[in-house]
């Protein structure tokens, strides 16, 4: 009888051993696929931020959405913020050139510049320069 129980304490090891290394295989490739740039605007004005990506074959825009918005009544003035998201798609670094344009006369106001670094598993983050 204690055979048995040595025997079946043994497979029970080796099964939590295995899944645990499984686990650990599995979680390696976890990091940010996506990278989200938040830019604010101030509503009723004729501006808007329009980005360029330096290397598109490095990463490339998904989408925009709005994600706080203090124009509630109409308020001229009130702040907008906005997430850009942007995907890895080889190995290296670009820069986003976010620019503050004019809707009226396309003239440019201010820019920021965005360096973002993908990894060999098409894992994005922004490098500080």
């Amino acid at each position: 009888m204690e055979k048995n129980t040595i025997i079946k304490t043994v497979v029970i090891v080796v099964l939590a051993v295995v899944s645990s290394i499984a686990m650990i295989i599995a979680n390696q490739d976890k990091g940010k696929k996506e990278i989200e740039i938040t830019m604010t605007a101030n509503a009723g004005i004729p501006y808007k931020w329009q980005y360029k990506i330096e290397n598109e074959k490095v990463a490339k825009f998904v989408k925009q959405y709005v994600v706080e918005d203090k124009n509630t009544d109409g308020m001229v003035g009130a702040e907008v913020s906005t997430n850009y998201v942007f995907e890895g798609l080889k190995e290296g670094k670009t820069q986003v050139i976010f620019s503050f344009v004019s809707i009226t006369d396309g003239t440019i106001s201010k820019q920021e510049i965005y360096t973002l670094k993908v990894d060999k598993n098409k894992n994005i983050s922004l490098v500080a320069e």
